[in-house]
């Protein structure tokens, strides 16, 4: 008698199981498992946020299988943004799993210019979509799915203005002017005004510098940011007790930088706002 080899004997069990009514996979292979094992942001400011997911596959087989094909679509409002395929050579080890990671960047320029009406909007929904094949004869067919639905906060970049200057008084012992910036947050969160430094010159001779108190610019709110200047050295008053005597307006120019950081964002890089205003104004108010 002549002995069936192997290779046939596991060929015929199959064919068996099949004439049995049995499904291919079953008894013969596991179905493996694909889910979400994380979803994160690992970063965020005015220009975008960053996130990550770890994708888990589990094979339960007593044997290892091959990693599958992922397809992946990142949905914003229903509206397909990104997409790609996950590939790993290596293999899923028996009774075990394995994690990928897939990265990405959602820019808010982007957003605004894929769909228009999330420009007033304070976030975005998302859903990320997962379709793996494994490259397996019994599971050729199959196509294993599953999703996963967020919200990406939608940082909006706070308008920082200058009002001008306003001279309360110039005598011969005091001359006080007061500065004012004005700083539109349109966000749904509070933003930390960290930071405001400045020059103010007038024509062309710099009468003050420093920085504003650090303050709070509420939600959906323009805050006035005033400074108070007094001036108190003999010549600078003098000179500019001569300057109002003579003209009536004179130019000016006030520079720096603001920082601006929102509530609720561990971690953020602050937003700085560089400026440079100039204008005319009246000395004698």
């Amino acid at each position: 008698m002549k002995k069936i080899k192997p290779v046939l004997t596991a060929a015929l069990i199959i064919f068996a199981l099949a004439a049995c009514g049995s499904s291919p996979a079953s008894g013969i292979i596991s179905e493996p498992s694909v889910s979400f094992e994380s979803v994160s942001m690992t970063g965020i400011n005015f220009s975008g946020a960053d996130m990550k997911v770890q994708i888990k596959v589990r094979n339960d087989n007593a044997f290892s299988i091959p990693f599958p094909e992922i397809n992946w679509n990142l949905f914003i409002t229903e509206a397909s943004f990104l997409n790609g395929v996950i590939k790993n050579d290596k293999k899923i080890a028996a009774r075990g799993s394995t994690v990928v990671d897939l990265p990405f960047t959602v820019t808010y320029e982007g957003l605004y210019k894929a769909i228009s009406n999330l420009i007033n909007a304070d976030e975005a929904p998302y859903r990320i979509d997962l379709a793996a094949r494994f490259p397996l004869p019994l599971l050729e067919n199959k196509t294993f799915t599953t999703s996963f639905n967020g919200k990406i906060p939608m940082l909006k970049v706070p308008a920082l203005s200058f009002s001008g200057v306003k001279f309360n008084s110039i005598s011969l012992t005091r001359v006080e002017f007061v500065l004012t910036w004005l700083v539109d947050n349109k966000n749904s969160f509070a933003v930390n005004l960290d930071k405001l430094d400045y020059n103010f010159a007038v024509n062309g001779t710099s009468w003050s510098s420093g920085a504003a108190q650090r303050t709070t610019i509420p939600a959906r709110r323009t805050t006035q940011i005033p400074i108070t200047v007094n001036i108190s050295s003999l010549s600078m008053i003098q000179e500019i007790a001569a300057l109002a005597a003579g003209v009536r307006t004179v130019n000016y120019t006030c520079g720096g930088e603001a920082s601006l950081i929102p509530q609720g964002f561990e971690n953020i890089t602050a937003l700085r706002l560089p400026f440079n205003y100039s204008g005319t104004t009246n000395l004698r108010n």
